[in-house]
């Protein structure tokens, strides 16, 4: 009996110190696997993460270097079939070299004018797309990356623009994209069996997922609202966005629909507001790494007493070999990834190096190795800012350096790198940190972009500039001068011509007085004589009383044509009397020879001087003499007035009119004389005639102070 008690009691014992090492044992591996699960599965989302983020940024410089091409400035300035194919087959070049969908070029308007895919049968060349984010940002000076599903090929991509300027300032012409397949990426991805891999936009929308029956639905229950805002900006398609009926459960515990349990992490993506990398890693994955030795252990309680050493051996040994398997698929997948990062950052066709915290040379590209012609082994460990010139060097320490350590980031820095032959090189350089898990920078991650040729391009273009505005200026000094001589040339004519207009008049009235006085004189004493012979032979001879009769009224005819010729030639009445009465009398006389209604109204008019009122009774006479030669009218007003300081004349008749500018030579000269003496005198003379609408003749000059300003 007691025998059977000791047994009773060390089985107990036995049970007891079984059933409290195998629960201590379960906590305790339990406590640690999840520990281990949520470690691991938090570094394989920071890696996929930076696999990504890598992924998603590698056409960010690309799409800046495709920006600058000449094709696309020329095509937006001066488009045309040329200009088109160049664009269209720089594009071809791009789309192959990068091994992307499609890259394409959009005006200011947002209308895709060239692209590579223009011959298929999603093309959209055309198309308006300035509803787009990465268009509006980018139309207004910002390079943008934009995930969306595209509107033509329903194909989901990732968009990079950048703006086109013309030669490189003032606001942008156009803007070029370049869209990558989101495919690719997934692929990429790779995540294991247990593991779920998500992308979202800021609300939730699915946009890459390694669930595919997940893709473009809510990460959570969304709103009519919020289904309605993002149909309207069409990033999605035309949804209708389900929920995937994932629920948070704790902090980092999510529950599908179907029940199962999942540790959750979260991390925002580089570069994309709002956007998420949701990792997913299956709880039940993690409770098998425990339950599946224990159920294996249990199931033989009996054996696993009595052979407890032995056994326990063999389940530790178990145990390891399985944590050493999982470890190594870990590594092995950890190793895969980094040689597909080293992969990209090697083949990349851009400059990219790494440093670490006192600026020393880490990491650096093929290309990089390839450009300053140095070896991997000659640089790697040394400082950076070796390679750079003297004032480069000090712009990188004094001021770059910190700033960046501070910051985190820096862009567009103009470097200068001393190649291996001695050659120097323009850079841009651009750089993010990359950040250990309390938020301290340990290295950087930069790209140099080779703006050589483009400084080069740009200072010939600054040196081409000033040539051609010395040029200028001395093209418009030769032209001044030019100005000068030819305004001094015309003031001499207008001087000579006033001259001999003055001297004109002059011989006129010497003529006019000749006529009158000389020529009056003998025709008045033959008039006597031929009076005295008609009284001597009304008696004597008939026939002779009437030939003196005759020789009379020709000697009177005579008098009255030189009495004419005189008066026309210079009317005593404008010297004596002044330019109103001599008007008044020529145009009485006008309308006795000609037949033509001639009506002179004058207004206001005060004392002139003789040269105004010579050149103002020589227009009206070269006026009216136009009209009876060749205006055809039956009726013609002359009104001279003074308004406000200034004499106005003007001829208006109702004859058949011309064209002002269908003048012939003789036609012209007429004019031609009229203006001349208006601008002798300082006033202007306007012609207004259209044919079938008579014609009026304007001529005005200021009196007074405002004759003496323009004299």
């Amino acid at each position: 009996m007691k025998l059977r008690i000791i047994l009773l009691i060390l089985s107990l014992l036995t049970f007891l110190s079984a059933s409290i090492g195998g629960y201590t044992y379960y906590s305790s591996l339990t406590k640690s696997t999840f520990l281990e699960a949520e470690r691991r599965a938090v570094a394989h989302a920071e890696m996929i993460k930076k696999n990504l983020s890598s992924f998603l940024s590698e056409n960010i410089s690309p799409v800046k270097t495709l920006s600058g091409m000449k094709e696309f400035q020329a095509l937006l300035i001066r488009p045309s079939a040329d200009s088109l194919a160049n664009a269209n087959a720089m594009l071809d070049h791009f789309k192959t070299t990068l091994d992307v969908d499609v890259c394409y070029l959009m005006d200011s308007f947002g209308t895709t004018i060239a692209s590579s895919n223009r011959n298929d049968s999603d093309s959209f060349v055309g198309r308006n797309f300035s509803f787009r984010p990465y268009f509006q940002e980018a139309i207004q000076g910002t390079p943008s990356t934009y995930m969306a599903l595209g509107t033509a090929s329903l194909k989901r991509g990732v968009y990079y623009s950048h703006p086109v300027y013309q030669g490189g300032r003032g606001a942008p012409i156009g803007i070029v994209v370049i869209k990558a397949s989101i495919d690719l990426i997934e692929r990429e991805l790779e995540p294991t069996s247990d593991e779920t891999v998500l992308v979202t936009d800021p609300q939730g929308i699915v946009f890459i997922s390694s669930r595919q029956d997940w893709l473009f639905r809510g990460l959570w229950k969304l709103s009519q609202d919020e289904k309605r805002k993002i149909a309207d900006i069409q990033q999605f398609g035309k949804g209708p966005w389900k929920w995937t009926g994932l629920e948070i459960n704790g902090n980092k515990n999510a529950v599908d629909k179907e029940g199962n349990e999942y540790l959750m992490n979260k991390l925002d993506l580089y570069n994309y507001p709002g956007w998420s990398l949701i990792h997913l890693y299956n709880l039940e994955a993690v409770s098998k790494i425990v339950s599946d030795p224990l159920i294996k252990v249990t199931g033989s309680i009996v054996l696993s007493l009595c052979m407890l050493v032995g056994l326990s051996v063999f389940l530790l040994y178990r145990k390891a070999s399985e944590e050493i398997v999982k470890r190594k698929v870990f590594e092995n997948a950890l190793i895969k990834s980094e040689e597909r990062y080293r992969s990209i950052y090697h083949n990349t066709p851009a400059m990219l190096h790494s440093i670490d915290t006192s600026g020393r040379l880490v990491s650096v590209s093929d290309h990089w190795i390839e450009v300053l012609g140095y070896d991997r082994e000659e640089v790697i460990g040394q400082e950076l800012t070796q390679y750079f010139t003297p004032a480069s060097r000090r712009l990188a320490e004094g001021t770059v350096f910190p700033e960046f350590f501070e910051k985190g980031f820096c862009k567009d820095i103009p470097y200068q790198f001393i190649k291996k032959n001695g050659d120097i090189i323009d850079v841009l350089l651009s750089a993010i940190g990359d950040r250990d898990d309390e938020g301290n920078i340990i290295r950087s991650l930069a790209v140099s972009i080779d703006v050589t040729e483009r400084n080069r391009a740009e200072k010939a273009l600054t040196l081409a500039k000033e040539e051609l505005d010395r040029y200028s200026k001395d093209l418009e000094n030769q032209v001044a001068d030019r100005t000068k001589k030819i305004t001094s040339i015309l003031h001499q004519l207008r001087q000579l011509s006033g001259s001999i207009m003055t001297n004109q008049e002059k011989e006129r009235s010497a003529i006019a007085r000749e006529l009158h006085d000389e020529l009056g004189q003998v025709l008045t004493a033959l008039r006597m004589d031929s009076v005295w012979l008609l009284d001597r032979l009304k008696k004597s001879d008939t026939e002779a009383s009437q030939r003196a009769l005759t020789m009379c009224e020709l000697i009177d005819n005579t008098i009255e044509e030189v009495r004419g010729m005189a008066i026309r030639l210079r009317p005593g009445v404008l010297d004596d009397l002044g330019l109103v009465d001599a008007l008044e009398w020529y145009t009485s006389d006008f309308e006795k020879r000609t037949g033509i209604t001639c009506v002179f109204e004058h207004f206001d008019v005060p004392g002139i001087d003789d040269t105004l009122a010579t050149a103002a009774y020589r227009i009206t006479q070269e006026a009216l003499t136009n009209v009876a030669r060749h205006a055809f009218a039956s009726r013609v007003e002359v009104t001279l007035r003074k308004v406000d300081s200034e004499l106005s004349l003007a001829a208006v008749d109702d004859g058949r009119g011309f064209s002002t500018v269908d003048l012939n030579e003789a036609e012209a000269l007429g004019l031609v004389g009229m203006r001349e003496r208006a601008g002798l005198v300082g006033g202007v003379l306007d012609v207004e005639s259209q044919p079938g609408a008579g014609t009026r003749v304007l001529f005005r000059v200021p009196t007074g102070e405002k004759a003496k300003v323009a004299q």
